[in-house]
């Protein structure tokens, strides 16, 4: 374990203000994105000129900057992507968060002198991956947000890097970097920082029998917010390194206030963690800022209902009070909380929800401006309301402006001002000199020779009061020494400009690490020759023994056999393979031991079962939840022991050809199938009603369940023994027709996914398929016609976003 005496508080910058916001307000660090190389495209982002002067800003102030590069990485990117870093890098980062395996492999040898994190999106939730990632040559590891405080504090016990966990911010339904629903829908993919959300939509639960099940709300996808400070000696004790504020899409009062909350809360954890309590005043300042309702589920290990948002999918503010009385263009309120005549407030009711600025408040007979907890206020409306509405405020005016000082210039305290000492002599005949020492390093200035008053001698005290006006340069003066002659004379404005000059001087030595740095002028790596071409094979993936039986029969060379922890088949027919989860925690891992006696082969989708397998077989097929967009991915997954990889469904055909062309082992394609969009912690079906959380036995989930869209499509639904969901698309993949192109791209495998057919069924298409792949081999045309209706040819075409 890397030794570390304190966590480092991380926060999001969207943009500019978001990082002064961050800094100013007690952040040990910050991570930001330069142009569309990051997961939140959408944000305003970072160019090299504001990237520069931020990390200026930063490193002044002891803070440091990371470069969000957490997105998969096509082809044709590598090189600009090794580049933007580059400049990034010579620009002042501290670190560069990654993604793609194929981008980390690329700076590892290209770029050693770059420190690299681990982003979240690589979906790390074991003790076996974080160690595979320190090998790759990571510094630090995201956890994935379901990982627990007592994973963590394993995980970290036994990490040879350091470890950072998400605190506070939004939760995707998904693990991070195992999300499809945006891609496949409307091809916005979240592995290319895009992601549409379709999460907090509406979906209505459907039972196998077609009805739909009554649930609290429509938002079946939707959770609340995470929340973590009330945890904080525990996430302190467990070790991490870092502690992470989601939010670089929000705005920079957001920030702010929840930066400035867990500064102050962290503090005092570390100080005092026995007797550390959350105050009700932090609580009010985190809901003000925003929220979907709280949860701390994850951390505990739990993911119930109590961690959804099933009626809201967005920010629901605060309950200010309820209507007592209402009319034509009025309402009465009785206040439950202060309010302000700028707040943004919301009325909900049976019609739905209507928000407004409060505007002036009628108390009795007195027109107000703002009105205290208690109080009963009128005040003109824009809509309809009706008494007993509840009312609540989603924007607190007064706090926005208070969060808005601390990063527009008139904040009263900076967190993270640097320490200095001012030096002052002032000696007649001698030139002004005002020196300032910060961190071990010296500047000075100097002014006009120094003359004896000619009215009113300067005193120590306005020499220092002028001196000291250092609000804004990210300095706090903690030591004077001043050398002042007494009877001598000198302008305050003079004062005001040598200071200027000498703090300007000590930024420019203090900065001098980073603006000395050159560039690397990276290039992608070489990758060796990839195998001779072969004849290719047919592989299905199934849920079930009888379906991999009726498979192998129709003309399948290798059949995939789906397990989980509580699911091992005792043996496995020859050409049966045992595909491990796509999640397993450790507990989960060592309840799956039994596959090496099943199969000399085995396929794995995390990199921590590909390295422990890796190390018992030579035969490990490193499945497509590794997201393989690149062939440096994949020549990454060969160096960790993988014999043959399965490419991104994301990837158009061309590019599905570089990489096939290119990778050092061979490369199989999906080309049929509902394809697995979503795995989640979550049960969906406890929005069916009461869970008894006995997932191995429950008969809730043997049988099949959709999730329909409010455009009509339906989503299949599997939740495993774990009780983990598993969301599949609504339209079938079927590149039968074009087949040809397919096996043109030099791929050595096509593959079919089996969700929600039978056996037969699954015979059938793998029958079907088989057939086409004979012909299309021998020379003659695809199918014509679809295998089925409808169907969709996924991203092979039209790629995404």
């Amino acid at each position: 374990m890397t030794e570390r005496l304190y966590p480092e508080l991380l926060a999001p910058a969207g943009n500019p203000d978001a990082l002064v916001a961050a800094v100013n307000n007690g952040a040990d660090a910050v991570y930001l994105g330069l142009g569309e190389l990051n997961a939140r495209r959408g944000a305003e982002n970072f160019d090299l000129e504001t990237l520069e002067a931020a990390c200026r800003f930063a490193h002044l102030r002891g803070a440091r900057v990371y470069l969000t590069a957490n997105i998969l990485v096509l082809p044709e990117e590598m090189a600009d992507a090794l580049r933007l870093i580059d400049q990034a890098w010579v620009a002042g980062i501290d670190a560069v968060i990654v993604q793609d395996l194929g981008l980390l492999r690329a700076l590892r040898e290209s770029m050693p002198h770059v420190r690299v994190h681990a982003s979240t999106q690589i979906d790390a939730h074991d003790p076996d991956t974080v160690r595979v990632l320190a090998d790759l040559g990571v510094a630090r590891v995201t956890l994935a947000r379901e990982v627990s405080i007592d994973e963590i504090a394993r995980i970290v016990a036994d990490s040879p890097v350091e470890v950072e966990s998400f605190i506070h911010g939004a939760l995707c339904f998904s693990y991070s970097g195992q999300c499809l629903m945006s891609s496949a829908i409307g091809g916005r993919s979240a592995n290319r920082g895009l992601c549409a959300q379709p999460c907090r939509l509406q979906y209505a639960l459907v039972a196998e029998d077609g009805a739909e099940v009554a649930t609290p709300g429509r938002h079946l996808l939707s959770p609340k917010d995470s929340a973590g400070i009330a945890h904080l000696p525990a996430l302190v004790r467990a070790g991490v390194a870092a502690l992470k504020i989601e939010g670089r899409m929000k705005a920079p009062e957001y920030v702010a206030v929840v930066v400035g909350v867990y500064r102050a809360a962290l503090d005092r954890a570390i100080a005092d963690p026995d007797g550390f309590e959350v105050t009700s005043g932090e609580w009010a300042l985190l809901e003000e800022a925003f929220s979907r309702g709280f949860t701390d589920a994850y951390l505990l290990g739990t993911a119930g209902n109590e961690m959804m948002s099933y009626s809201r999918p967005n920010n629901r503010g605060v309950p200010v009070g309820r209507v007592t009385a209402a009319g034509p263009g009025w309402a009465e309120i009785q206040l439950d909380r202060a309010m302000d005549a700028a707040d943004t407030i919301q009325f909900w009711t049976s019609r739905g929800r209507s928000a407004q600025r409060a505007g002036e408040m009628g108390i009795d007979e007195h027109h107000v401006m703002s009105a205290p907890a208690g109080a009963r206020v009128r005040l003109k409306i824009e809509e309809q309301v009706s008494e007993g509405d509840r009312v609540f405020r989603v924007a607190n005016a007064a706090m926005l402006e208070a969060a808005r000082r601390t990063f527009t210039g008139g904040a009263a305290v900076d967190h993270r001002a640097t320490p200095v000492e001012m030096s002052v002599r002032l000696k007649a005949g001698a030139p002004l000199r005002i020196e300032a020492t910060a961190g071990g390093v010296s500047a000075f200035a100097e002014g006009p020779i120094v003359e004896a008053a000619r009215t009113k001698p300067v005193t120590l005290d306005e020499v220092i009061e002028h001196v000291g006006r250092v609000g804004g340069t990210g300095y706090a003066v903690d030591r004077w020494d001043v050398d002042l002659e007494h009877g001598i004379g000198i302008g305050f404005s003079t004062l005001h400009k040598v200071r200027r000059e000498a703090l300007d001087a000590l930024d420019l030595l203090r900065s001098a690490p980073w603006s000395e740095r050159e560039s690397a002028s990276p290039r992608p790596p070489t990758l060796a020759p990839g195998p001779a071409a072969v004849p290719p094979v047919l592989v299905v993936s199934v849920w079930d023994d009888e379906s991999a039986d009726a498979c192998l029969a129709a003309g399948a060379s290798l059949v995939l056999r789906r397990v989980t922890a509580s699911d091992v088949p005792s043996c496995m027919a020859a050409g049966v393979v045992p595909l491990l989860p796509r999640v397993a925690h450790a507990a989960d891992f060592e309840s799956l031991r039994g596959w090496r006696e099943l199969s000399p082969t085995v396929a794995t989708g995390t990199l921590g079962e590909l390295a422990t397998v890796s190390s018992m077989l030579s035969d490990v097929h490193a499945d497509w939840p590794l997201n393989v967009a690149n062939a440096w991915s994949a020549a990454a997954l060969a160096d960790l022991g993988a014999s043959f990889v399965w490419a991104s469904p994301e990837l158009t055909g061309s590019r599905l050809n570089d990489v096939a062309r290119r990778s050092p082992v061979p490369v199989g394609a999906l080309v049929y199938g509902r394809l697995e969009l979503m795995v989640s912690e979550h049960c969906i079906l406890q929005a069916a009603g009461e869970c008894s959380r006995l997932c191995a036995t429950c008969v809730r989930r043997r049988s099949l369940w959709w999730l329909r869209d409010q455009k009509g499509y339906e989503f299949p639904v599997r939740t495993d023994s774990a009780g983990r969901s598993h969301v599949f698309n609504a339209v079938t993949l079927d590149l039968s027709r074009a087949l040809d192109e397919v096996l043109a791209t030099g791929v050595a495998a096509i593959r079919l996914e089996m969700t929600t057919e039978t056996p037969a069924e699954a015979a059938n298409a793998t029958s079907a398929m088989f057939s086409a792949m004979q012909t299309v081999v021998a020379g003659g045309e695809p199918p014509a016609i679809p295998l089925i209706e409808p169907a969709t040819s996924g991203h092979f075409f039209r790629g995404v976003r």
